[in-house]
């Protein structure tokens, strides 16, 4: 017998189709295997696969909890922002859900996802921040403000190495490293450059898993730059972005991705404490895509990320 389920393609953290970051979504109210999750992350061969579950009802248009996990085509994430996103909209934007907030129980805790009181279809995910460890490469100049992230800490050796890869031959300025069992990606933060010049960095991601094999202590790295609308970071209506970043994450089977939620958790703090900004407007430039992000650092260790998320494929899944 074969059971049919909907599933949806969707467009992250842009209002615009073929831009953002995809993500498949699968409503299926059972829970399956682990082994079959990953087999259809595999097959949707995405960047990550959603798979969220109704617990309070068993309908997923009445439901206020749910449980979710994201899969790359080659393993379970414990953080994915964009997936997420994708997941909201589609069941409080394309089924109708009646709630006006839903839950998600997660790997990372509960994260709570609200719709915009506008019809504008902006969904705002309440997701952790991770605090920063500043790491003894790079130059700290006075206006990166060390003081405001501690202690140096000097890494494994071969983080240097990760990171003269990734940097493209361009200044590093700074890097900053999260408590590994929270979140294991690095910021490296780059002297200032256009955005063409940004976009256009083409780093050799397959040596970094020569470098690092194993991914026991870092699985993503953050490129990221301080942006301004000199440097050609604007948005569509002209408006300054604060920050640029771009993510790679061979060791989750990721080259680079396009738009990356998880990656704010950490870009967030860094930003904030540089910028000395509570709210920020960052895009991500993966190029001929990207992804834009506004954020808000609460006191309470959280941060508000507010993007929009489009349908671009409805269908079925047979298992």
């Amino acid at each position: 017998m074969v059971n049919k389920y909907p599933a949806y393609i969707l467009d992250a953290f842009t209002g615009t189709r073929f831009a953002g970051n995809q993500a498949a979504v699968c409503l299926i109210k059972e829970k399956l295997s682990d082994e079959l999750y990953q087999k259809i992350g595999a097959e949707f061969n995405l960047s990550e696969t959603a798979f969220p579950i109704p617990l309070d009802t068993d309908d997923f248009k009445t439901a206020k909890r749910f449980n979710l996990r994201w899969f790359t085509p080659t393993s379970e994430v414990p953080l994915c922002g964009h997936a997420t996103l994708a997941t909201s909209h589609v069941i409080l934007n394309e089924i109708g859900n009646a709630n006006s907030s839903i839950t998600f129980e997660t790997h990372s805790g509960d994260l709570i996802v609200r719709k915009a009181s506008d019809p504008s279809g902006h969904l705002t995910m309440n997701f952790p921040q991770f605090e920063l460890t500043p790491l003894a490469l790079g130059e700290w100049p006075d206006n990166y403000h060390l003081s405001s992230f501690g202690q140096l800490t000097t890494p494994p050796d071969f983080v240097k190495d990760l990171i003269e890869v990734i940097a493209c031959g361009r200044k590093v300025v700074a890097v900053a490293y999260p408590p590994s069992d929270k979140s294991q990606n690095v910021v490296v933060a780059v002297e200032e450059m256009t955005r063409k010049e940004f976009e256009a960095l083409a780093p050799p991601v397959e040596q970094l898993m020569k470098i690092h094999p194993s991914g026991d202590y870092i699985k993503g790295i953050i490129l990221t730059v301080k942006a301004s609308a000199e440097k050609g970071f604007v948005d569509s209506a002209g408006h300054p972005y604060d920050f640029a970043s771009r993510y790679f994450a061979p060791w989750y089977g990721i080259k680079e991705d396009p738009a990356t939620g998880s990656a704010h958790s950490v870009l967030g703090p860094f930003w904030e404490r540089v910028l000395n900004k509570k709210e920020l407007k960052a895009v991500q430039c993966y190029p001929t895509r990207g992804a834009e992000f506004h954020l808000k650092q609460l006191e309470n260790g959280r941060v508000d990320m507010t993007g929009q998320a489009i349908v671009v494929i409805r269908g079925e899944i047979d298992l």
